[in-house]
């Protein structure tokens, strides 16, 4: 959505991989940039060392979970650890408050600059990509001797120059095969729809998801442990409502301007999604001690074993919790339903809860990968600003 081949486009980007410049074009201040850059190339062994600059970057990060910055804003604790005015109006954007509150601070600062740095990357091999293209079908329709050059011809008689990039499948890294190019999915008969909204950039390539003989690999789409629902294990997250993804989408792109997003339309046998354990975890005391327990990455209580034990359930539906971590897990276990309300709850712009459903068990997630198999469509948006 919104590629438009014919506009033409000017803008500068850092062409190297590693730099103070890099840091800077994802969003640090410029003392900051060079005093990570600096650390860095101060690591010892370098040639051993497994660590690149993005990892100096994520350590510099995760210093925003440290107790000094909670009585700190979170545009000021934003600042303190170097970011630019941008991401941090963006990141603190009260428009997407109830997004935000779904992971840490610490987490939204090191998507926003991964995400940017990962477009960066992007965008160079695509320029690269078409550079050569370029300089290949030069040398292919080398101009004659006798013909003279656009330098001796009449200025009248020259023509504009212009250069087009039109993006291919190929330029998002998609296998050739079993890959259909279409505006939106055909709908199924008898499926379920079910969304999710990222940036497409930091997804990797998108031959990582959807493999060269059409299977499909989840795990690059996979919640880490301490979300909602799984408190020590990674699980699949997706929601029924394409105004949630959106949301997410829309965030990201208010973060990461200069990078693709992405709404990820999956359908699913409702054969398949009826001989699954379903269980529902809407509002209510429970859902309260189970989000407070798993955002805390602890065990939770016996009596949500049938949430989430092997050969209990496979998917747990219930709506999303919109409150930071932070706040959440140092609510004490006395004051749990008294403090958790409510509002607490994410809610659209529409004013419907939003919902999600997960997928928490390793075989199920398997087996939904295989009955997903042509049915994963790709929603790509172009991103919202282009580098300059």
């Amino acid at each position: 959505h919104g590629f438009q081949p014919n506009v033409i486009r000017t803008f500068d980007i850092p062409m190297a991989e590693e730099s103070v410049e890099v840091l800077e074009y994802i969003g640090f201040v410029p003392d900051v940039a060079r005093l990570i850059y600096d650390r860095y190339c101060g690591r010892p062994s370098p040639s051993q060392n497994p660590d690149d600059l993005m990892a100096y970057v994520t350590a510099h990060l995760a210093s925003l979970s440290r107790r000094q910055y909670d009585n700190m804003s979170h545009q000021e604790a934003l600042a303190d650890v170097g970011l630019t005015h941008q991401i941090q109006g963006a990141i603190t954007d009260p428009r997407f408050s109830h997004i935000f509150g779904t992971q840490t601070l610490t987490y939204w600062a090191q998507d926003t600059v991964e995400t940017n740095y990962a477009a960066l990357l992007r965008q160079q091999q695509l320029l690269q990509s078409h550079a050569n293209k370029r300089i290949a079908h030069k040398k292919k329709h080398k101009r004659p001797r006798h013909e003279p050059s656009r330098e001796d011809q009449d200025p009248s008689e020259q023509q504009p120059v212009t250069a087009t990039i039109n993006m291919t499948p190929q330029d998002f890294q998609v296998p050739d095969t079993y890959v259909m190019v279409q505006p939106d999915a055909n709908i199924l008969a008898d499926h379920i729809s079910l969304y999710k909204g990222k940036a497409y950039d930091e997804l990797g390539p998108a031959g990582d998801i959807i493999e060269s003989d059409g299977t499909v690999n989840l795990r690059p789409l996979s919640t880490y442990p301490g979300g909602d629902f799984n408190f020590d294990f990674n699980a699949q997250y997706w929601t029924p409502e394409i105004e949630t993804a959106e949301e997410y989408r829309k965030f990201a792109e208010r973060r990461s301007p200069a990078a693709d997003t992405c709404i990820i339309h999956i359908q699913v046998q409702r054969p398949f999604i009826n001989s699954l354990r379903m269980e529902n975890l809407w509002y209510s005391p429970n859902w309260k001690e189970y989000i407070w327990t798993c955002r805390r990455q602890a065990t939770p209580h016996p009596k949500f074993d049938h949430l989430w034990r092997p050969g209990q359930a496979n998917i747990v539906r219930g709506p999303i919790c919109s409150t930071l971590s932070t706040q959440l897990v140092r609510i004490r276990r006395e004051n749990i339903q008294s403090h958790i309300t409510e509002d607490n709850v994410m809610r659209l712009l529409s004013g419907r809860k939003a919902t999600r459903w997960v997928f928490v068990q390793r075989d199920v997630i398997d087996r939904l990968a295989e009955h997903i198999r042509g049915k994963m469509h790709f929603i790509i948006f172009e991103a919202a600003v282009r580098f300059s």
